[in-house]
């Protein structure tokens, strides 16, 4: 491998340090995940400098880009139509916008709700939601880590290390958001890292999650409900999940 097929570890190292997601830490709606999916080396070293470059561009909107405009970055990414007219609905995000209409009391959710958020409303810099993610590095799945091949970073050798590495500073630091800005409702997805999600909540309230006839876990304090759902792509899942989410994130009156 010649230099242009590793990553500038100095700005990937920078990347996992500050990047956390898209939207608005002041939003009511706080969705997080365990990481973005990626593509092959290319379409990630693309994303990472394309982030960087934004960063330097865009520095007042957010300090140092710890969080992203989920539109204006696929767009500079090249995914612009996801934000365009009859736009095709990302399926993890159709998911999270049917929690959120149903959370402002939406009945009778369509695919043109959902849409028109999609294109308007989510993950955008001064809008209501906040999509973050426990870790930092897009990865094509679990099983396939190219960070190995195409790095120098020896946490980055494999995703364990890289997970010792991250994990419990990226634990601490989500913990700490959720606390200084008091969003109505965090909603954990992905069920593989449910331990982390306790975690992440420990530090925050003292009850505990208790399992719902639908199939989630949740549990409150005075200013927040916090939800564990499974993936909005796990299969079996039908949209009524997701708004029985949202209805029970409506109950609560902060």
């Amino acid at each position: 491998m010649n230099n242009s097929d590793f990553f500038n570890d100095e700005l990937l190292e920078k990347f996992i340090e500050t990047f956390y997601g898209y939207g608005n830490l002041q939003g009511k709606y706080w969705f997080i995940g365990m990481e973005e999916s990626g593509g092959d080396f290319k379409d990630i070293n693309n994303r990472i400098n394309i982030w960087n470059d934004r960063k330097q561009q865009e520095i007042e909107d957010v300090a140092q880009k710890e969080i992203e405009d989920v539109a204006k970055y696929h767009i500079a990414l090249g995914y612009g139509k996801m934000f365009e007219p009859r736009a095709k609905l990302q399926p993890t995000w159709n998911k999270l916008i049917r929690i959120v209409l149903s959370a402002k009391g939406n009945e009778n959710i369509n695919t043109e709700d959902v849409r028109t958020y999609q294109i308007n409303e989510l993950g955008r810099i001064g809008k209501e939601t906040c999509l973050l993610e426990l870790l930092p590095l897009p990865s094509p799945s679990l099983d396939h880590w190219i960070y190995k091949d195409h790095s120098r970073l020896t946490y980055l050798s494999d995703r364990v290390h890289y997970e010792k590495h991250c994990l419990e500073n990226r634990i601490n630091k989500i913990s700490e958001k959720i606390k200084k800005h008091q969003p109505k409702a965090v909603v954990f997805y992905g069920k593989r890292y449910e331990y982390s999600w306790r975690k992440i909540t420990k530090t925050i309230t003292d009850f505990e999650f208790l399992p719902t006839s639908e199939g989630f876990l949740t549990c409150r304090n005075s200013q927040t409900v916090f939800v564990i759902s499974h993936h909005p792509v796990a299969p079996g899942l039908k949209n009524e999940y997701f708004h029985n989410i949202g209805k029970l994130i409506a109950t609560n009156p902060a």
